[in-house]
């Protein structure tokens, strides 16, 4: 089903800086179809992360980073 959001949670030690998805998150939202992009925030605003283009292209898929407080939305392709 397209346009669909699936919430898994961040398991990161530090979720305020990092984002590690949980895998169990992501194989469950993997059964319920194709998964289509990777949304997260950046709570402090700021560009991608060199483990976020690492994991983007790991995956890939787009990621969708919304940057806070700016409510402004980043895309990173693989």
């Amino acid at each position: 089903m397209a346009g669909r959001y699936i919430p898994c949670r961040n398991i990161a030690d530090r979720p305020e800086q990092d984002f590690v998805l949980n895998p169990v998150d992501y194989a469950r939202a993997a059964l319920t179809g194709r998964i289509e992009a990777i949304v997260h925030s950046h709570p402090q605003g700021g560009p991608a992360s060199k483990a976020d283009l690492a994991a983007c292209k790991h995956t890939k898929l787009p990621w969708h980073i919304l940057l806070l407080p700016d409510r402004k939305w980043l895309t990173i392709n693989p």
